[in-house]
């Protein structure tokens, strides 16, 4: 029983340090950008986007269908690399775990 008490706290750390670093990870920003950086969606840790910048230029009523695909394609890398930035941070914490990768 005494394995299972010690087995229980250590449950409990790691519940506190996933919820401080889930915390932090919403603080954090990643970048995904298209069209040679005319279109920048910007995500937190926590896989919110959070700001689209768009260049003036390719704001025209003509280039509005490629706008549109620049904006797809820029969020979906800042969403990746959000997703990389929680699995590095949870990574941290399950580390010495040895639990396979994508069940963090």
């Amino acid at each position: 029983m005494k394995n299972f008490g010690n087995m229980m706290k250590q449950a409990q750390r790691m519940k506190a340090e996933m919820e401080k670093i889930q915390a932090e990870a919403a603080t954090k920003r990643v970048e995904g950008t298209a069209g040679g950086g005319m279109v920048t969606v910007v995500c937190n840790g926590q896989g919110e986007v959070v700001e689209v910048k768009i260049d003036p230029e390719v704001a025209g009523p003509d280039e509005l269908e490629m706008l549109q695909d620049l904006v797809v394609a820029a969020a979906n890398e800042a969403l990746r690399k959000s997703r990389e930035l929680m699995n590095q941070e949870m990574g941290r914490l399950t580390g010495g775990l040895g639990l396979p990768p994508g069940l963090v």
